[in-house]
């Protein structure tokens, strides 16, 4: 059964532009904690003035600027834009910014005024409490694929989805241990930076509306990373999923769409894991594991069952071998009931059974899980 995903919001930054000229007599007026003094002679000094000041969180800025006006005029909504984008944290917890410029002579006043979604001081405490958590999840010696599912589960495990849409940030996530999926997607980012994991934040659209999520990079490829549709809705106590887990554009674009330019995302990550295990001997118990959380073992042939013979050809040597039960993947998804009973009737000594199903992939597959009980053999007196 399909579950109806609430609406996730993407906070845009929002940008208000107000222009006076020379000698209007009006100002807008913007309560401020501080203000900077600052000069530039041209838009790239004065970008990396902007820059500097969002690391600090500086509320107002006031500018001489002495490069050309219209220059300035044309190019300064741009060149703030640019200044915030230059960090992908810094640029989703900026909620609005408000400029004026004043020009006479050779010269101009501009005033820049930021608004965020979370303090210097509330970003050290992020830092700082992930610093304690990673401390406690990393161990020593794990690769870039064990951080990212081990980082991965944590957020989904701590967080719930705020269907009140009122936690934007990863401060206001790990304080009340909810969010939307910009405070899932930047808790991932910083989670994943501070792990010496590449990432970045995706923003596009979904069914619902504006939506955020993240790209990783392992072993030189890029995958998509959608940690807000891994957590169930409503929140299931020790639940974590892996339908949005390392995903490919394509797989991604079956119900995300973005059109800003992103890295690029080709490699399927089941034929990325493929070999890791032998490749890796040490890790193989955890490549395993991973295999099967994502449902990539079910793809392999052993484990999987495309006709009806095949699927009695696999029940009866497990019965041969002393086991009971068997999970596989049967790619014959619709006719599974009616083609599991024709083969218990044919399996010797079949008692009853217990059998489970659900969809794996987009293919008509689905994943069974069964169990058997067999007569007892008749023995010779």
């Amino acid at each position: 059964m399909k579950r109806w995903r609430p609406l996730r919001t993407l906070i845009i930054v929002c940008m208000t532009v107000c222009l006076w000229a020379a000698g209007s007599g009006s100002e807008f007026k913007l309560f401020t904690v501080y203000a900077e003094a600052l000069t530039a002679s041209d838009l790239q000094e004065l970008e990396a003035s902007v820059e500097a000041a969002l690391r600090k969180r500086s509320e107002v800025l006031h500018f001489d600027y002495t490069g050309d006006k219209q220059e300035l005029s044309e190019g300064i909504k741009q060149t703030i834009r640019q200044a915030i984008s230059r960090d992908e944290y810094t640029a989703y917890i900026v909620d609005s910014y408000f400029y004026s410029i004043r020009s006479w002579g050779g010269s101009s006043k501009v005033k820049l005024s930021l608004e965020y979604r979370e303090t210097l001081e509330q970003t050290a405490e992020v830092d700082r409490q992930i610093e304690q958590v990673l401390g406690r999840l990393i161990r020593p010696g794990m690769n870039e694929h064990q951080k990212v599912k081990a980082i991965h589960d944590w957020i989904v495990l701590r967080l719930s989805y705020d269907t009140k849409l009122e936690n934007y940030t990863a401060y206001s996530a790990l304080r009340t241990g909810s969010a939307v999926c910009q405070g899932y997607s930047l808790l991932a980012y910083k989670m994943l930076s501070a792990a010496g994991v590449p990432v970045r934040i995706v923003e596009g659209t979904v069914a619902t509306g504006e939506h955020a999520w993240n790209l990783v990079q392992l072993d030189g490829s890029w995958y998509h990373l959608d940690v807000t549709w891994d957590d169930p809705v409503p929140d299931v106590l020790g639940q974590v999923r892996y339908d949005y887990y390392l995903r490919t554009d394509k797989q991604m674009r079956q119900d995300h769409e973005w059109t800003k330019g992103y890295p690029a995302s080709a490699e399927p990550y089941a034929e990325a894991l493929a070999g890791k295990g032998s490749e890796d001997p040490a890790r193989a118990a955890f490549y395993d594991q991973l295999e099967e959380a994502l449902s990539y073992k079910w793809l392999k042939p052993e484990h999987t069952a495309a006709t009806s013979a095949v699927l009695q050809s696999r029940i009866e040597q497990a019965a041969s071998e002393g086991k009971t039960g068997v999970k596989l993947r049967y790619l014959q998804g619709g006719q599974l009931k009616e083609d599991l009973e024709a083969v218990m009737m044919k399996i010797p000594r079949m008692a009853s059974y217990k059998a489970a199903y659900s969809p794996i992939g987009k293919d008509g597959a689905v994943l069974l899980e069964l169990s058997f009980i067999l007569h007892e053999r008749n023995s010779s007196k």
